[in-house]
């Protein structure tokens, strides 16, 4: 699946949950699982699923703080 949207907004799966920025976003590089927002019904993802260019809102610290990337 090829993920297009200008951006999209994703949370850990699984019940991770991340402190920082530097570890969320190394995470995503990393391949890890994200749920994704409803512009893509909440299905888990990661990187590879992102066409390069996108833009993506990565959820850290009990949701409440975000990270800005572009894949």
């Amino acid at each position: 699946m090829q993920i297009t949207e200008n951006y999209c907004e994703l949370m850990p799966a699984y019940n991770r949950d991340y402190k920082s920025k530097k570890e969320v976003e190394l995470a995503f590089r990393e391949g890890k699982d994200f749920s994704g927002d409803y512009k893509l019904k909440f299905a888990l993802c990661s990187i590879r699923d992102f066409a390069p260019k996108t833009n993506v809102l990565l959820r850290y610290k009990r949701n409440t703080q975000i990270a800005a990337i572009t894949v």
